[in-house]
């Protein structure tokens, strides 16, 4: 429901505690990370610190109002999305704020349901134009590369190559380059995704040429990986047309750092960015498959919840910046007492889901036992003990994520109301 606002980050900003604490439980629950500020001038340090993509505000606040601290932000960043609250005796506001360009009003007592359904839809806008961003440079950068390799090729010979294309092959000429490798069609990597010989080999098969089967692929399928004389292997985009009936003009553009950009881009699709363990959209996706897994061959499937005891008092007496460090050392603990094959990841706030594959519910205990106490002996700078509270369950007939994991969040309640740092479970 809320793909898009699982990505962005928030800066929510209210005088009243009460308010502020109720609408930050919901707000948390939808966002990758939410910052929380008491006031305007509170928030404008929030917002230079961390750089939000959305801020709620009141607007009537103490020290510095929401409309003066919108003002100052808009300097720094113009286009923020900006969301305000205010009662509805601060109508006369309402003119100042459409002046700002703000992207939302809502009136209080705030329906959750209204701000959540407001956040996802200004979230959509935001992630939609990073994404065409990001399309965008890669496109420019194809446009600018100046490393395109040609030839002109009858698809066993090259009558004709460039200079770039023979220094990566380590070849003087194309006489050499043809007795070297027989065909065209032997560059390319015996097996890989995109463009391979043996996919190639099989399509020549049908009585189709190396035209057809390139221009028959998506874009996104026109890659290849050749390897150069010294070992180097690299992708490439392959383009190619018709010169006459026999005669093919091919360009192999070296698109190698932008597939590593897009590795990088998918594993930050995948990953929390803090912690680097999986985000709440992979987690969902690894389930979906175990559950499957469940279903087909009935192997045992535990699931838990586990939460940083006392994480708000420990973050807001050292800052932001330690609590960080603290969900990156408490990553690193949980992910170094399972096992690989157990999934961890970060499910928001201070809060982290694991699930054990193939795990009964005695032996899911016994790992999280082990969990704790190596939470527990962690002594973080000078800044104290750590401890955590886990709750657990396991997989029963007609189960699903949202099933096991109301269980696993009873189990986790209980641990934290009997005396926290402890390991609970509800089968």
């Amino acid at each position: 429901m809320h793909e898009y606002a699982k990505k962005i980050t928030i800066l929510y900003v209210e005088d009243e505690d009460d308010v502020r604490e109720g609408y930050s439980r919901t707000l948390t629950r939808i966002c990758s990370k939410l910052y929380t500020a008491h006031n305007g001038e509170n928030g404008l340090e929030m917002f230079q610190k961390y750089q939000p993509d959305i801020i709620v505000s009141d607007i009537k606040m103490p020290i510095m109002n929401g409309l003066d601290m919108i003002k100052t932000i808009k300097t720094i960043t113009p286009d923020v999305k900006v969301v305000f609250t205010t009662a509805h005796s601060e109508s006369a506001y309402l003119l100042e704020a459409i002046e700002l360009q703000v992207d939302g009003y809502l009136l209080k007592p705030v329906q959750k349901k209204s701000l959540t359904t407001l956040v996802e839809k200004l979230a959509k806008n935001i992630i939609i134009a990073r994404e065409y961003e990001e399309q965008r440079e890669i496109l420019q950068y194809i446009i600018d590369s100046e490393n395109s390799l040609s030839v002109i090729t009858d698809i066993k010979n090259i009558s004709f190559a460039s200079k770039s294309f023979l220094k990566f092959f380590a070849v003087e000429d194309v006489a050499e380059f043809n007795a070297k490798f027989s065909s065209i069609v032997n560059i390319f990597a015996q097996s890989s995704d995109g463009i391979n010989a043996q996919s190639i080999k099989t399509f020549l098969n049908d009585d189709k040429t190396l035209y057809d089967f390139i221009n028959s692929l998506d874009e996104t399928q026109r890659i290849a990986l050749i390897q150069s004389e010294n070992g180097e292997e690299k992708s490439f985009l392959v383009t190619i047309s018709k010169i006459n009936t026999t005669q093919f003009l091919m360009n192999f553009t070296d698109v190698t750092k932008i597939e590593k950009q897009k590795e990088e881009i998918i594993k930050k699709a995948n990953h929390d960015l803090l912690t680097n363990l999986y985000n709440r959209n992979k987690f969902e996706e690894t389930f979906a498959y175990e559950l499957g897994q469940v279903k087909r061959y009935g192997y045992s499937l535990s699931l838990a919840i586990a939460d940083i005891d006392h994480f708000k008092h420990f973050n807001d007496t050292y800052g932001h910046l330690v609590g960080d460090e603290v969900l990156k050392l408490i990553a690193k603990t949980l992910s170094g007492c399972t096992r690989d094959s157990d999934i961890v990841a970060r499910w928001g706030g201070e809060e982290f889901v694991m699930l054990f594959s193939k795990t009964s519910y005695e032996d899911a205990l016994v790992s999280l036992q082990k969990c704790r106490v190596s939470i527990e002996s962690l002594q973080y700078k000078n800044f104290g003990k750590i401890t955590a509270s886990f709750g657990v369950t396991s997989y029963k007939d007609g189960d699903t994520l949202k099933s096991m994991l109301n269980r696993a969040d009873k189990a986790l309640y209980k641990a934290k109301t009997s005396g926290r740092n402890k390991v609970l479970g509800i089968i």
